[in-house]
């Protein structure tokens, strides 16, 4: 072989290692090394296509071990539940590749890797997530759970989960005493990692100048990771008195016509009544004043009352 031939030879080599050098350089996926999700939550894996031009993706492939999460090939898309493209309207010209995990378990704690193809090339890349817990805001609720009884026993509950270990729950009154060392605290591990709290505290004699009781919910470190308030409901303190006014209310409603219509009867009565002695002393005055006049007359008219004519012939 010639001089000549062997330069040739390593021009052309050189040539092809360049080539391809420019090749891997072109199309290049970039990814956050570490992402940190919390459980229960959303958590993101940012990745990102990396070119000197615009290009077309043909394929992206997620796994996490040899488990496929979700893939994208010539416009067809394959993702397992709960994992998604994290721009919600992807398509082949968008660069942004990252995944989204849309509620994180304690399982998916790990290493993922993310290869793409493009139309000018292709690139493969890793990332890590760990996952931490932290318990959820704690609901509260009674048994019983309304129109509770003035110094009758009431039993409240308070219940938290997703502590990634056992915590506590502490109770404090309105007035913030601790009452904890008289509640009963159950904490169990989930199939799925973290743990669920459960306390119930029994007030023995509730009143209602003692309403209002706290949880607080405390990861294993001691720190409040959560915490609730509750009133317990008593029955109305004026329940009686509303039903008595309500009768009340009800008698005068009819009592009051009534009342109207006798005093109306009474005063026609008493009206009739009068009209009547009134018109007997005017008939008693009539018949008085006749017989006065008639008495009159007689005086003045003696011959009136003497006998017939002839009994007065013969006495003359």
């Amino acid at each position: 072989m010639t001089s000549a031939t062997s330069f040739l030879i390593v021009v052309i080599h050189l040539a092809c290692i360049r080539s391809g050098d420019s090749s891997e350089k072109f199309v290049n996926l970039e990814c956050n090394e570490e992402s940190h999700g919390v459980y229960g939550q959303q958590s993101l894996l940012q990745c990102n296509v990396k070119a000197v031009k615009k290009v077309t993706i043909l394929t992206v492939t997620w796994k996490r071990v040899e488990a496929l999460l979700l893939e994208y090939n010539q416009d067809t898309f394959n993702p397992t539940p709960g994992f998604k493209f994290a721009e919600p309207s992807w398509n082949k010209k968008n660069t942004n590749v990252s995944l989204l995990l849309t509620n994180t378990k304690m399982a998916d704690t790990g290493e993922y890797t993310c290869m793409v193809r493009t139309d000018s090339g292709d690139d493969t890349a890793t990332t890590s997530l760990s996952v931490t817990a932290k318990y959820i805001t704690p609901t509260m609720s009674s048994i019983p759970e309304t129109n509770i009884e003035e110094n009758t026993g009431v039993t409240i509950f308070c219940n938290s989960t997703g502590g990634q270990q056992k915590g506590s729950i502490r109770w404090f009154d309105q007035f913030r005493n601790d009452w904890t060392r008289s509640a009963e605290l159950v904490a169990k591990e989930t199939e799925d990692g973290p743990f669920s709290l459960s306390s119930k505290f029994k007030v023995q004699k509730a009143t209602s100048s003692s309403t209002n009781y706290t949880c607080e919910v405390l990861n294993v470190n001691g720190a409040v990771e959560g915490m609730a308030s509750f009133v317990i409901q008593f029955a109305p303190r004026d329940s009686g008195r509303k039903a008595d006014k309500l009768d009340s209310d009800s008698t005068t409603n009819w009592l009051a016509p009534v009342v109207v219509i006798g005093s109306l009867i009474i005063g026609l009565l008493a009206a009739l009544l009068l009209f009547k002695r009134r018109s007997a002393r005017r008939d008693h005055q009539t018949d008085t004043r006749h017989d006065g006049d008639v008495e009159a007359e007689v005086s003045l008219c003696p011959g009136l009352n003497s006998d017939s004519p002839q009994d007065q012939r013969n006495s003359l």
